[in-house]
């Protein structure tokens, strides 16, 4: 379906002005992606958790993707995922299946299909561990495809051979473990984000991704950019490399904070941080 919408209503910040052209799409309607993909800039939404759009309108399509089965094959040992599952969701799938090492994946608020995109992680674990295969709907072939896990040339925080390609599923890997070690595994790492990350709503997870070679927050609180605001938007003071916005604070002033604090972090150590948070559309 096509609708109208504020994109402030569809992302973690509650920032942007309106889209006239916001495609859902379902399985129902596949038919829908040759019109939301032609003739214009267009941008691939999840669950919004990375994304900052423009306070302006956004002249484009938004392409919503509203894939949301998941099931466990038993005798083939794999769950299979539609690319819009909440990535919490799958943490406690597996649990209460028995099965083990998605407990990484309890407090990373984004979907599977980012989760393949930015080969999403925490405490040592990527997406790619537990991924098999992805389908995709190929905008250039306009058939749905499969692509197994080595196709897709996966790296930190990264992955590749995925353009005009549209994430539908994913197949992972579903390995049964023991009940208390899952069970302790999760309530750990919830009490751990619960005491290093900000619990604020306005927020998008990490802004700068971190390298074998340095941790982002590490260098933002060296630089003593903790509690550091630009209208609105600052720093925060429980973990520096999340940015926390107020209600009502805009697009424009988290632009300025995440390159202000790049300027100010390369001027000090020499290290370019390279953007996690995505913005979207034209900004000042």
């Amino acid at each position: 379906m096509k609708y109208n919408i504020k994109l402030s209503t569809v992302t973690t910040y509650k920032f942007g002005g309106y889209c006239n052209n916001f495609y859902k799409i379902s399985n129902n309607d596949i038919d829908l992606f040759d019109e939301a993909f032609s003739n214009k800039e267009y941008f691939i939404l999840g669950k919004g958790s990375n994304v900052a759009f423009s306070d302006k309108d956004y002249e484009g399509n938004v392409i919503n993707p509203d894939f949301n089965e998941i099931s466990f094959i038993k005798n083939l040992g794999e769950v299979k995922v539609g690319s819009s599952v909440f990535l919490p969701d799958i943490a406690r799938f597996y649990k209460d299946k028995n099965l083990i090492n998605a407990e990484f994946l309890i407090g990373i608020p984004g979907s599977v299909g980012g989760a393949v995109k930015m080969n999403a992680g925490a405490y040592g674990w990527e997406f790619s561990d537990i991924l098999s295969s992805i389908e995709v709907y190929n905008l250039v072939t306009k058939k749905i495809e499969t692509l197994d896990k080595d196709d897709i040339n996966f790296s930190y925080r990264s992955s590749s051979n995925l353009e005009n390609k549209v994430i539908i599923s994913a197949t992972l890997i579903g390995t049964e473990g023991d009940p208390a070690l899952i069970k302790s595994r999760l309530k750990e790492n919830i009490k751990y984000r619960k005491d290093t990350q900000p619990s604020a709503i306005y927020n998008a997870g990490s802004v700068f991704k971190n390298t074998d070679q340095y941790s982002a927050g590490e260098l933002i609180d060296k630089a003593e950019l903790k509690g550091f605001s630009i209208d609105g938007v600052k720093v925060s003071n429980k973990h520096a490399n999340f940015f926390v916005a107020s209600k009502g604070a805009n697009s424009s002033s988290l632009y300025k904070l995440v390159n202000h604090v790049k300027e100010v972090v390369d001027s000090k150590f020499g290290v370019s941080l390279q953007k996690e948070i995505l913005f979207v559309g034209k900004f000042d």
